[in-house]
Order: structure tokens, then sequence, then C-alpha cells
């Protein structure tokens, strides 16, 4: 049975959503992601014999020096109290000697956060555990995900253990390997390759960037559906392109109608202008509506809506997480329903709230978390409230 702010869980699926490689020769992706084997087989470096079939533990002690005398790095942040930790470890064993069998010579480390706190909330502030996090060039990456079954975690490091921008002759042998890429005609030397580099850099684990050298300069989308073959016209810089790319990326319902309710209703493409906005402080619930945690918290997050509906500088907005994804992952992830995130207004990385899901708790981490202007006016707000109508204190029922 789950306890007090506990959840559903739900599988990260962007790895397996995304990255399904060969398996078999000739065999086609389900789905859009780097899957050329043979091409990874002749590319990567020939396994050392020194390179461990084991993670390496790190501490903080030996943290840094370990990231950083390697181009490529995975670390895992695990929690050994974990009842389920032995058989996770297990798999990730398993990753490792795959990866190794394939000629991988990423090196692959783990982080005790229990003995380490300091690197865990340095570098997985928000949890939860276990977290595999990706390293390069001895710098932390956006790339962490929550995975341990083998195969995604094998997935998850070939896509990475790769150059950001792969070669093909033609469309039909990018179609032939992978079921969604961005395919560029261009010259290599142009600004647009440079571009490209960027953003690419930024979706190795979820799009293939393909390339050809061309005099001229065609971008497009690959992928079988609405989005097939269409054509990147916007300016040459990273911002519009990166945008370009996110908007093709994210799973979303249609916008919703205006509608009546207290909480405002986000989907996957409204997300970026109504939960990361300059203007007001973003309380944001992810929920299911099959979830029976997310239907018995959901009276509490409306009732949270009405009572601040009068602070203008804080927002209070739910999104369905099983019909919507977010469009930015590295920052905005769940693996249970209900997850409740804080944005501070001018900022892009949310804090997840924990605990209690009562009135009280997630005003008071409001109140801890917000911008100075809105904690101001969401005090006064709630004084006046009181004084009219004589309100006792949030109700205090648990989960």
């Amino acid at each position: 049975m789950l306890g007090v702010g506990e959840g559903v869980g739900v599988e990260d699926r962007r790895v397996t959503a995304t990255m399904a490689w060969r398996s078999t020769a000739g065999a086609l992706p389900r789905v859009g992601a780097p899957c050329l084997w043979l091409t990874l087989l002749l590319a990567l470096p020939a396994a050392d014999g020194r390179i461990g079939m084991l993670a390496t533990e790190l501490t903080s002690s030996s943290f840094s020096d370990f990231v950083k005398k390697s181009d490529r790095v995975l670390v895992d942040f695990y929690n050994p109290s974990d009842p389920q930790w032995s058989e996770m470890n297990l798999e990730l064993q398993n990753a490792i000697r795959e990866v190794r069998n394939v000629g991988s010579a990423v090196q692959i480390a783990k982080v005790n956060i229990n003995a380490e706190d300091a690197l865990a909330k340095q570098y997985v502030p928000n949890g939860p555990y276990p977290q595999l996090m990706w390293f390069q060039h001895g710098e932390s990456t956006q790339y962490h995900r929550m995975l341990r079954k083998t195969k995604n975690v094998v997935d998850f490091v070939l896509a990475l253990d790769r150059d950001p921008i792969q070669a093909f002759d033609s469309e039909a042998d990018v179609r032939k390997s992978v079921n969604r890429a961005v395919w560029a005609q261009v010259p290599k030397a142009s600004p647009m390759y440079k571009m490209l580099e960027v953003v690419a850099l930024k979706h190795m684990d979820t799009v293939e960037f393909a390339f050809k050298e061309a005099s001229g300069s065609d971008v497009r989308w690959l992928e079988e559906g609405e989005f097939d073959n269409a054509k990147y016209e916007g300016e040459v810089s990273t911002e519009a392109l990166e945008k370009w790319v996110r908007a093709h990326l994210i799973r979303s319902e249609p916008v919703p109608e205006p509608q009546e309710g207290d909480s405002i209703p986000v989907v996957g493409q409204t997300f970026e202008e109504l939960v990361l906005r300059e203007d007001k402080d973003v309380f944001l619930l992810i929920y299911a509506p099959w979830c029976g945690f997310s239907r018995k918290f959901m009276p509490t997050f409306e009732a949270l809506a009405r009572r601040v509906s009068h602070v203008t500088s804080l927002a209070v907005a739910k999104m369905d997480g099983d019909r919507n994804g977010s469009p930015y992952p590295e920052d905005f992830s769940w693996n249970a329903y209900p997850t409740v995130f804080f944005v501070k207004a001018g900022t892009r990385r949310p804090v997840v709230f924990h605990g209690n899901r009562t009135e009280a708790r997630l005003l008071d981490f409001a109140r801890e978390h917000g911008s100075r202007l809105m904690v101001q006016e969401l005090d006064a707000s709630l004084n006046r409230s009181q004084k009219a109508e004589g309100d006792a204190a949030p109700d205090e029922w648990e989960l």
C-alpha cells in the first residue's frame, strides 16, 4: 500500500518510446531513434580489456576527477535502502555487459545517495532515485533518466555514445534506419550545419539528425504521420530550430477551448506558454484520470486554486500526464501520479513537492519557494479572506 505523499508509478517512456534499436539484422525499430548498429560497431572504439564490467563506486573525493578524465560518463545515483535495489542493480550490471559487448567504452559509475548526500543534492536535487545522469567532457548534461530495465539502459547509452549528426547517402537510407529524423541537406561549412550540431546535442536520445553534403539548404522532419516531410523555414538560429524540433516531439492533446474551472488546463502544446511564465509563479499538477490517488487529491488541488484565485502572481494549473508529454524532459519528468511541480516566475527549473498533500502544506511550499511579490500578495489575500469570511485554517486531511 502506498504511503502518504506517494502515488501510482509510471514508467519513464522517453527511451522506450523513442529508442527502439534493431535487435536483428534488417529489423526496423518501432519508433524513431538512432539505431545504426553497424555504424556504431565500426565507429565506436573497441572496448578496452581494462574497462570494468562493473560500475565504479564514486565518492565526493573521487567524483570530479573521474568524470573529467573521460569524454563520456554515465553515473547512476542510487538508494541502497530501496527494497528493489538488488534487482535494479542486476539490470544495470547486465546493461554494462551488453554495451561492452557492442564495443562501447563509456565509463559507468554509481553514487550511493545515502553516503554522498551533497553529490545527490548537487546533481539530482529533486530525486527520485535511482536516476541515471550523462556527463560529457566532465560536465553534467540535460540527459538524466529514470531507467532500470537492461534494454532501456543499453539504448540510452548507445544513443548518446556517438556523434550528434550522422552522415547518410539518401533520404531512403534515413527512413530505412530510423522512424524519426531531422534530414538536413546543407553545406557542412555553413552556419546552418553549426546550428544543427548545437540542437542535435540536446536531442540525441529522441531524434536522429541526419546529414548529406549539398549546395543548398534543405532541412526537413521525417516521420510517418502528420509532420512527415515538414520543411524548416525559420531563421538560422539555434533558438528557432530548437523550438521547431520540440514542437514536433511534444505529445499533446488538442488545445482545449476556454472553460470554466478553478485550475488551468495545460496540454503539451501550451506547456511553455502556461507553465514557464515571466509574470507568475505556477503550481503544476501532473495527474492521470485513471489514477485513484490523482482522483482523491484533485478536490484539494481545486480548492487550492479557488483559495488563491485573487493572487494575480500565482497560477494553479494541471496536465494529464498520461496523454501529454513534457517538452522539457530534462527538467520536467515524472514517474508517479500525482506529481506536483512549483515553478518560480522567470525560471525554467521546477521544485518538486513532497509530503502530505494538503492545502496548508501546499501554501507553505509556495511561500518557501515562491517569488517575493507572490508571497506578499498571497499572504495579503489570505489575510483578507480570513477576516472577511472568518475562515478556519485549511483542512489538514492527508492521503
